[in-house]
Parts: structure tokens; C-alpha cells; sequence
């Protein structure tokens, strides 16, 4: 008897099982990225929570949101302008200041390409967000010149509207917040047209709301009308109540509006 020959596999029993393995794999693989996914989709829902949050407690304590000169001052203390451009950087010092999210990791999801690509180029990522010391947003959250502006994960609005109750908003559905990359036609894409692309790509993204919730949307056409209005937009920024501002009047920062990092969406659309 040859024991060799029956310990040994075979051509073919070699090759059944190489694709059976190839198999299960293609199985498991879809699964595995789709629990990754939802786990991303949770931990990213809880950052906006924490967002939405501060957004009440300004809210709470200054009887308003967050504007524009708030915004401003973050460059320059001694700003009595509310100049931009603007961007979504700014209004994460505001909120580090005042001691509602000091956690880079708030607005800088390490799932998120642009920040692993930073963290990778860079070493580390900025070790906070609001210098003390100066008043003033901390250069390295603010980003080199050169390179633009550290990057963030998400979008946050700005609302200006005059004679407004903004205690309102607290128990309301506005938008407050969302994942980076809605683009205007209100879809989410991968990297389009040089712009940096959505974290989940073309799959969708999340929004939160001023009243805590916070959904996933695979896109928001036909989702959303204008404030006050029964006219469908896909701007998030429109949902908003939105009126121009007898203040600055000279600044075209006086509407309520979505901020994206880098002064992306200071007019209303997000990119």
C-alpha cells in the first residue's frame, strides 16, 4: 500500500477547495464591510448628537445660535465685522471656547478618508481646537495657508433671521448638522469634480436635527420643503428660517446657511 498517495490531496481536491474558500468569502466579505458600515453609521450619528447638543446649550445660555461675528472673531479677536469666508473649523472653536465639545474626534471621524489621509501625511492629528491663550481658533485646527483648512467630517448651520423666537428651533426638526459631501441636487457622491466626495461615497449620509434625532439618508430629493413653503428643496440650508439681516449690511454673511470645512457652502449650497 502507498501511503503517500493517501495523504497527499490531489489537483482537483486542491482546487475544490480553493474555490470553495474563494466562495465563502465572496459571502462573507459584503457582510463584513455592511457591519463595518452600520458601526461607522452609529459612531457617526452620535458625533452629530453630541453637535446638536451644543448647538442648544449656545442656544440656552446666549439666547441665540451661533453667528457670523461669533465666526469671525474666532480669526480676530477684535473683529467688529462678520466678514468671511467661513468655515464649519470656525464654529468648532466657538464651542471649544465655551467648553461644549473639545473633542477633536467630534468632528474629525477617524473612518473618514480626508482624516486618515491627514493623520498619515501629518502624523497626528491637531491637539486641540481653541487656543486659550490668543482667543482665537488654534492655527493647526485652523490648517496651514497652503494646505487649506484641518479637515472635518460634517456640516453645521448658521442661522440669521431677524425678529426670530430661536428657542424654537430647540423642539423643532431644522437640520443642525449632517455628514460632509451632500452636494446641492441633494445626493452624497464620491469624489466629483476635484471636491473631496462624501465619507460613505455615493451611498448616503446622515443629518441630524435641532430636536436630537438624527437619519440616514441615501439622498434627500423629494425629501424636504423651503421654510414656510410647500416648494420641494434638496438645499438643507432652505429648510431653515432665512431672512437678510439689517446687521452688516455690507457683508453678504448676513443668511442662514450650511458650512462646509475649507468655507465650502457659505451660500447656502454644500459641496
Amino acid at each position: 500500500m502507498d501511503l503517500r498517495s493517501k495523504a497527499s490531496f490531489s489537483v482537483v481536491e486542491f482546487v475544490s477547495i480553493i474555490g470553495t474558500v474563494a466562495i465563502l468569502l465572496s459571502i462573507t466579505f459584503p457582510i463584513s464591510h455592511r457591519i463595518i458600515e452600520r458601526s461607522q453609521r452609529a459612531q457617526g450619528a452620535q458625533n452629530l448628537r453630541v453637535i446638536a447638543l451644543a448647538h442648544a446649550n449656545f442656544i440656552h445660555d446666549f439666547g441665540r445660535p451661533v453667528n457670523y461675528r461669533d465666526l469671525a472673531k474666532m480669526k480676530n479677536p477684535a473683529a467688529t465685522r462678520s466678514d468671511g469666508p467661513h468655515d464649519v473649523n470656525l464654529l468648532a472653536a466657538v464651542f471649544a471656547k465655551y467648553g461644549y465639545i473639545k473633542n477633536i474626534s467630534v468632528w474629525a471621524w477617524d473612518f473618514d478618508h480626508l482624516v486618515r489621509q491627514y493623520r498619515s501625511n501629518q502624523g497626528m492629528l491637531p491637539v486641540r481646537i481653541y487656543d486659550a491663550s490668543n482667543d482665537k481658533i488654534d492655527p493647526e485646527f485652523a490648517g496651514r495657508q497652503s494646505a487649506g483648512s484641518f479637515p472635518l467630517s460634517v456640516a453645521c448651520c448658521v442661522i440669521q433671521c431677524l425678529n426670530y423666537d430661536y428657542t424654537q428651533l430647540l423642539n423643532s426638526q431644522f437640520p443642525v448638522a449632517c455628514s460632509r459631501g451632500l452636494y446641492s441636487d441633494g445626493k452624497w457622491r464620491k469624489k466629483f469634480d476635484g471636491d473631496v466626495g462624501g465619507i460613505w461615497g455615493n451611498h448616503g449620509g446622515l443629518i441630524a436635527f435641532f430636536d436630537g434625532h438624527v437619519e440616514w439618508y441615501q439622498d434627500i430629493q423629494g425629501m424636504f420643503h423651503r421654510y414656510g413653503t410647500a416648494i420641494s428643496t434638496t438645499i438643507l440650508c432652505e429648510l431653515l428660517p432665512n431672512a437678510h439681516s439689517s446687521i452688516d449690511q455690507q457683508s453678504p454673511y448676513a443668511d442662514s446657511c450650511f458650512l462646509n470645512w475649507q468655507g465650502n457652502g457659505a451660500y447656502g449650497h454644500l459641496h
